[in-house]
């Protein structure tokens, strides 16, 4: 269903970087834990968002 759909969309837009990204972010701050930190916390936004966005069209009607 569309609701879905569109849930999936907000969670792909902000998950976790590609792992090249993740390199670099420890290259440059000189440890793995800045990214580590990245990952975990853009992946724990776009479940939350996209869990938000697919409640809230539930709530509205727009789900099944």
């Amino acid at each position: 269903n569309p609701l879905k759909a569109f849930a999936l969309m907000v969670f792909v837009m902000l998950y976790s970087p590609c792992f090249v990204t993740l390199v670099v972010i420890a290259r440059e701050s000189g440890s793995w834990r800045w990214a580590l930190f990245a990952m975990a916390y853009s992946t724990t936004l776009a479940y939350a968002l996209a869990v938000a966005v697919y409640q809230g069209g539930r709530f509205l009607g727009l789900g099944a």
